[in-house]
């Protein structure tokens, strides 16, 4: 039978565009022109395609996380509802702890969700059609991170901003309306009502023993008012100690306001004559986990011009620093996941071991701060080497994977 003009070309064309839009895509990837100018076009579009998968992959297991950690906290908020804190001051709790959540997970979230986006091109064989056309291991690899990144800086715009402050708020709100003080957590540390005084204590700062943590109260003013609402005196103390039921004020310089002016007397030590319990603001002081990078820095410089422990700040610090990196280490780790003979397993088998590698990593790096805190190494330094070692691994499992 004779065949039409054209009618070869037009089967073609109308084939290759046949299939999924995944499948399209990776079509179009592999039918790129040769020569410079086409290997450059495929190089960005499947670094596009890569990244785009990553991220919504991550943005996925991301938002369930999230969801399934409120869910819990909300299920133990509502447990401790009393008769002035109900169920609406519960879920406005966990509303407000809601950024600290989202970014406690996102590392976990980042390994997870890159493993179940990528996954599905692995399991679909468009890993192995790009690989075939001659795009590296290491390459795919860096794609999917420059996905995570796009969702990186965010979060981590969102922890050192909104977090830290809402959850200042938050651990406020709640101690507020459970004990019917009025305390309000913010940069300059612990205000509180106490009867006619008002207190702020100005550096609550928390040290690591071996019961747990133990919080001290470093300059602490206490505003005396009248029944009138008018200013009586001003209290400064260097320090505030609670022992044997009763508070004592160190260093003290007390401004008392008569008819006739000002009287300031010093003491090296006072009574403190008031009802708060000092398990009372050991739960308003907010964690140095939860708090910003400034704060952080502010705290350790006034830890270090006063000879403290720096202690639990220094960690957190570092921690803060190196989140990015612990992102890209985890990613990095879970690809090699993708390639090979492991590429034809199932996204349950995928998700099982994302977790196993995170569970894991997250507990050598606390292993290994703990050891460092023995030895007395710098956190810099314990901190980053799980990290390291982490993404050196995964770089030579890439390298060896078929």
């Amino acid at each position: 039978m004779p065949r039409l003009a054209g009618q070869g070309r037009a089967g073609r064309v109308s084939g290759a565009v046949v299939g999924t839009p995944a499948g399209a895509a990776r079509r179009r990837a592999v039918a790129a022109p040769a020569g410079p100018d086409g290997g450059q076009r495929l190089i960005k579009l499947v670094d596009r395609y890569v990244g785009r998968a990553a991220c919504l992959g991550i943005l996925l297991v991301w938002t369930a996380m999230t969801i399934l950690f409120v869910l819990f906290s909300l299920l133990g908020e509502l447990r401790s509802t009393q008769n002035d804190y109900g169920t609406l001051d519960g879920l406005w709790f966990v509303a407000l702890t809601m950024p600290r959540m989202a970014y406690q997970v996102f590392p976990v979230s980042a390994l997870l969700g890159a493993l179940v986006g990528l996954g599905g091109l692995a399991a679909a064989n468009e890993l192995v059609a790009f690989r075939t056309a001659g795009i590296s291991r290491l390459r795919l690899a860096l794609a999917a991170l420059a996905g995570t990144l796009l969702l990186t800086v965010p979060v981590m715009i969102m922890g050192e901003w909104l977090a830290p402050a809402a959850e200042q708020q938050a651990r406020a709100f709640r101690l507020s309306e459970m004990v019917g003080q009025a305390i309000i957590g913010g940069s300059r540390g612990v205000w509180m009502r106490d009867g006619f005084d008002v207190v702020n204590i100005q550096r609550p700062l928390l040290y690591a023993d071996r019961g747990g943590q133990t919080v001290d109260f470093k300059d602490v003013v206490i505003y005396q008012f009248s029944g009138q609402a008018d200013l009586q005196a001003i209290t400064r103390a260097n320090s505030a100690d609670h022992r044997e039921g009763r508070w004592t004020l160190n260093e003290v310089s007390r401004v008392e306001f008569g008819d006739y002016g000002a009287a300031l007397t010093r003491a090296k030590h006072q009574d403190w004559a008031t009802d708060v319990r000092p398990e009372l603001l050991d739960s308003a002081v907010t964690r140095p986990k939860f708090l910003s990078l400034r704060s952080l820095w502010d705290y350790l410089a006034y830890l270090g011009e006063n000879g403290l422990d720096e202690g639990v700040y220094l960690d957190a610090f570092w921690e803060k620093v190196l989140y990015p990196f612990t992102v890209i280490a985890l990613v990095l780790a879970g690809m090699p996941f993708l390639f090979g003979q492991a590429r034809s397993h199932s996204t349950g088998v995928r998700l099982f071991f994302g977790m196993t590698l995170g569970g894991l990593f997250m507990i050598v790096s606390r292993a290994v701060q703990k050891l460092g805190g023995v030895y007395d190494l710098p956190p810099a330094l314990t901190i980053s080497v799980p990290i390291v070692l982490l993404a050196a691994a995964a770089l030579l499992a890439l390298r060896r994977s078929v």
